[in-house]
């Protein structure tokens, strides 16, 4: 695809509808997600009376169009290899797609690129976070969930400088607000695939508790966040659960370890409060 003009971009950016530019800028936040994971971001059931299969023709048009003009594009390798059809292709945003989001966040018209091909663990591991987000998000919807913020990556890291005075920068997955009645609850997300060693977890866990230390996010908030590990099966959510019974306190309080099955019903555990401290 030829590269815009800074007018034809913006001219571009100006036609998008609004579920459009929310879909570009979703698939940026996110990094990956999967056409079954978006279509059922734009398949806005309860405010739609088209049939299930109309809304799975226009989801896919609508990928389509998007990829077409170069705002998303598609990794070469499919999810589910090439018998999965348009449903096994994963996205990113493609280069007039980073432009744009990039201008609407104020950080001006930035060089966009196509992605190389990423590992196949990068891609698991972030559509893992991906499916959460979507999950979050169709919850809200149907009022089951109430989603006050959804931050991955770079929005979700913390800073922090440890007992020897190094800065160290504290790098959950995501960063995820949900409404629990007059009260907010918070959490941070690691996602996990089964790849870490025991001494990887528990060093992991040990950076949390660290930061727990130094009061720096309880001093904003009131409370800790929660930290939910989230794995793909209960043999390895039981191995991750026993390193982390052999941490010292307030590790018990702290993380909550479960399967991606469990995500959403996670989410409402109730944040940490500071010692001494109450809800």
């Amino acid at each position: 695809m030829r590269r815009l003009s800074t007018a034809q971009l913006l001219k571009l950016g100006g036609e998008l509808t609004e579920r459009e530019r929310e879909l570009v800028v979703t698939v940026g936040k996110l990094r990956l997600a999967t056409h079954t994971q978006l279509a059922r971001l734009l398949d806005d059931e309860p405010r739609s009376t088209a049939s299930q299969s109309s809304r799975a023709r226009m989801a896919r048009r609508t990928l389509a169009r998007l990829t077409e003009l170069g705002l998303l594009a598609r990794l070469a390798r499919r999810v589910g290899g090439v018998r999965a059809g348009a449903s096994g292709y994963c996205y990113y945003a493609g280069p007039a797609g980073q432009r744009l989001i990039a201008y609407w966040e104020g950080r001006g018209l930035v060089r966009g690129r196509f992605r190389p091909e990423p590992g196949g663990h990068y891609v698991r591991h972030h559509l893992a976070v991906s499916e959460l987000y979507v999950r979050a998000v169709v919850a809200n919807r149907s009022g089951r969930l109430e989603l006050l913020g959804f931050d991955v990556e770079s929005e979700a890291w913390r800073e922090y400088v440890d007992s020897y005075g190094a800065r160290i920068t504290l790098k959950p997955d995501a960063f995820v607000r949900v409404g629990a009645g007059a009260f907010e609850e918070r959490a941070f997300i690691e996602a996990d695939l089964g790849s870490e060693s025991r001494t990887v977890l528990a060093r992991k866990a040990r950076a949390y508790l660290d930061f727990y230390a130094t009061g720096v996010e309880q001093a904003e908030s009131g409370v800790f966040p929660r930290v939910l590990i989230l794995t793909s099966g209960e043999a390895r959510r039981a191995a991750i659960a026993e390193v982390f019974a052999r941490l010292p306190e307030p590790a018990e309080r702290v993380f909550v370890v479960g399967t991606l099955d469990d995500g959403l019903a996670l989410l409402s555990t109730e944040s940490v409060p500071p010692p001494g401290g109450s809800r």
